[in-house]
This record gives C-alpha cells, structure tokens and sequence, in this order.
C-alpha cells in the first residue's frame, strides 16, 4: 500500500496497485487529465474508489464524468471505504480462482470470508463463529486431500492479504503434516483449526505495520509481539473453550528451551499440538514471500529450521523434514516403507502423535 499525492503519481506505481483510492478535491483540470491518462477505462470503472472530500458537489461529479465505478460520499464512515477496497479485492482474486478446481477455490474464498468475519467479531468484541472455523478447516482437508499440498499453496498465493495468506498456508500445512503422521481425522480437524485461528491476534494490528516493508520499529515489534496474548483472550471472550486450540494460539511462539515469548515456557508445558502448530508456522514464515524478503526453497527453510535445535520438537521436526522434502511435494499419504494405519485421537489427550497407537480396525 502506498500514498502519493495526483502530480507525483506516476505509471509505474499506479499499475503496481491493486486497488486505487481518490481523496482529492478533483478542481485542478491538470489532475483530471493526469488521472484520465494514468488509469484506464476499465480501471477507472472497475478498480477505483472515490473517496469524497467534504461536501464537493463538483468533484463527485467531476468523478462520475471520469467513469470511476465507486463514489464514496463524504457522509459515509471510513469503514465505508475499506469495506469497497475489500469488494474489489475479492473480486479480483475470485477471477484468478477461476482457473482452480472447484474445491480449492471454494476453500480459499470460505478462508478469506473468515477471515473478514474474525477481524469484525474481534474488534467488535462479538462472539466468534466457532461453527464457521470448523466448516472451513474442514474445506481446507479436503482441498489439501484433493489437489495435495503443492496445488493448495498455488491457490493461496492468489490472496490479496499477506496475513490471510500465511493463516491459509499455515493451516494447508498442518493439513498435511497430520496426515503425513497418519493421524485421526479428528486431529487433522484440529490442527486445522487451531491453524486458523493461531495469528487472530494479528487482527487487532493496524496492517500499515502487519504488512510493512521496511524495517519495524521497536514499538511496532513489541505491538506484533502482544497478538499471542491477544488472540487467545480474543477466542476465550469470544466463546471458544477448547483449552488446547486457546494454548496453542497463546504459545505457537514459545521454545521447548524457554527462549520463546509470551511467557518463556519450556518443554512438557508445550503441548503437541502447539509443538505442531509452530512448526508449520515457522516453515510456512520462511517460504512466504514477503514486502521485506523472498521466499525460501524448501531445502533453505529445512537449513534455518535445523539451526533451532532444542527448541523445536525435534521428532517432529524429523517427520516434517521427511514430508516437504519428498521429491513431488504432495504429502497426501505417507510415503511407501512407513507402517500403514491410522493413530487413534491424541491430540485431546495430551499425547505425542508418535507415541499414539495405532487403530487395528483403520
């Protein structure tokens, strides 16, 4: 996201935009004549929102003269605003969905859909839809067991929001980490969820600095720092009682060796599915591509992940190495030479998902 003012917009930033927002008076004819260049017919008409200023009859009008699709009067709140840059948005990315199977596309809209439905509930301090968390976790698994992990992450990238898409990303692969393990649906359902739902604290940031892409200040590290603990007083105000998910919200960044935040935790008071949860969140960090770096190849993130000795489960590890290093990156089942059989349900128990015995009858 970038500000400028009209006389210093220039072609290559406003081609970069996904989408534009006019709040200027619209008086000078140099600015018409500017933006009529700059921005095409069909972005003027599908792509552009008019942000009124005050109570300029002549410049709603000058706007409407242009062709911009969206006018946003001045009465009208700021939430407004952000609420038509999202239409746009999603607008965009369901034709870019339009190539996926239909499973997968559904999967992503239903997350991003989500994802807009926590942040209001949140902010609102309104219960959260527990039932919406589940419906999609389940629509993740499916498309994760449809196209494998490979074409869920393809799907993802398509996102407009770098945190939705790292929520997603998380979420496909402790998806595929569950089965990998091939543990009980249930827990796959688990972990998904919890996956889901691990970054809510984010929500409460302003994205001016969730998605900045230069350096963050102290303070803007420290307010990142406060959404463990936020989200997880989030989910329980907002009704959610499954201590497992809450812990593994509030802990997904603490270390078995107790270096981690918010609390320095160490070892058994770390559960397996927040041992889990982080992996997959420090793997899917990694290979991200952010406004501050590139993404790493699988091989690479391995490389970082290996330096984490001690404060990663490191059995876990092993498991998670074995699957994203699989020459096709799928991880649909677990390769040939593993013992077949699904585990019975762990996760709620407290066990380690390979100390859990195996189901005979699966």
């Amino acid at each position: 996201m970038s500000r400028t003012t009209v006389d210093k917009a220039n072609p290559e930033t406003v081609a970069s935009a996904r989408v534009v927002v006019l709040h200027t008076a619209l008086r000078k004819r140099d600015d018409v004549a500017r933006l009529s260049k700059l921005l095409g017919d069909d972005r003027r008409r599908t792509e552009t929102i008019y942000a009124a200023v005050g109570s300029d009859r002549a410049a709603v009008v000058q706007a409407e003269a242009l062709g911009i699709g969206c006018i946003v009067p001045d009465f009208r709140p700021p939430e407004d605003v952000v609420s038509e840059v999202q239409a746009v948005l999603s607008r965009k990315m369901g034709k870019r969905l339009a190539n996926c199977s239909k499973t997968v596309a559904r999967a992503v809209e239903s997350g991003d859909a989500l994802f807009r439905q926590l942040g209001v509930a949140m902010r609102a301090n309104k219960p959260l839809r527990l039932d919406a968390v589940g419906l999609v976790a389940k629509a993740i698994g499916e498309a994760t067991l449809q196209e494998g992990l490979s074409g869920w992450l393809e799907a993802v990238q398509l996102h407009h929001s770098g945190t939705c898409r790292h929520i997603l990303t998380v979420a496909g692969h402790a998806c595929a980490f569950g089965r990998f393990l091939d543990m009980h649906e249930s827990d796959v359902a688990m972990l998904a969820q919890a996956s889901l739902l691990h970054d809510v604290g984010k929500l409460f940031i302003p994205i001016s600095v969730l998605e900045k892409s230069g350096p963050l200040t102290d303070t803007e590290r420290a307010a990142i720092n406060t959404h463990c603990e936020r989200g997880a007083a989030a989910l329980v105000s907002g009704g959610v009682t499954d201590q497992h998910i809450i812990a593994a919200v509030r802990d997904h960044h603490e270390y078995l060796d107790g270096s981690g935040y918010p609390r320095g935790i160490k070892q058994a008071r770390i559960g397996p599915l927040t041992r889990m949860v982080t992996i997959a969140d420090i793997y899917s960090a990694l290979t991200e591509e952010r406004a501050y770096k590139a993404a790493m190849t699988p091989r690479q993130a391995i490389g970082v992940m290996l330096d984490l000795k001690g404060k990663i489960d490191e059995r876990l590890f092993a498991e998670f190495r074995s699957m994203v290093l699989l020459p096709v990156f799928e991880a649909k089942r677990r390769p040939a030479g593993h013992a077949g059989g699904k585990r019975k349900p762990c996760l709620r128990d407290g066990c380690h998902p390979l100390d859990a015995i195996r189901d005979s009858a699966a």
